[in-house]
């Protein structure tokens, strides 16, 4: 190779030398974009997918020891669960046991949601390991609390009705 073939051969791997830079960072935006459309996409899923309720008569949000939260909406008509709802930050056996817990309640009075116990949650989700047992009185704790916030709900609406509540 002689003397002007030299110039162009290091003009040209110079100039492939930018590009790859400047592709690179190019392809480097790109795949950012594309990863922020995907996680902006799940999250839309995950909130359309999701149960809600809106207006719920009763909820509950409670943590376990173990550190996972679960939270129930339920919502009543002629005192009896006519929608309800779930959400769980922990794994797969709180998930399905809140689902169990939730799908258990709708269409119950709230003397037949006190039924519901742990071990019908186990039998209904077709068992579990007995370190996830957690998992149902969890998801038991939380229907209830659930129950017990609709209870105080009817009370307090009863009293304002009634005209025993405080006045303004």
């Amino acid at each position: 190779m002689g003397g002007p073939n030299k110039v162009f051969l290091a003009l040209g791997l110079r100039s492939l030398s930018l590009c790859l830079g400047v592709c690179g960072m190019f392809s480097f935006l790109i795949g950012i974009g594309i990863l922020t459309i995907i996680v902006l996409v799940w999250f839309l899923l995950t909130y359309w997918l999701n149960p809600h309720v809106e207006a719920p008569d009763g909820k509950a949000r409670i943590t376990g020891s173990c550190g996972d939260t679960m939270e129930i909406s339920l919502k009543f008509r002629d005192e009896r669960v006519t929608e309800a709802a779930f959400w769980t930050n922990g794994c797969a056996y709180s998930l399905n046991c809140i689902c169990v817990a939730a799908d258990l309640a709708e269409g119950r009075t709230p003397d037949e949601i006190l039924e519901i116990d742990p071990e019908l949650i186990q039998k209904s989700v077709g068992g579990l390991p007995a370190d996830q047992m957690h998992c149902a009185q969890l998801s038991v704790e939380t229907l209830y609390a659930a129950l017990e916030d609709y209870m105080k709900n009817t009370r307090a609406q009863g009293k304002s009705q009634s005209g025993e509540g405080p006045t303004s």
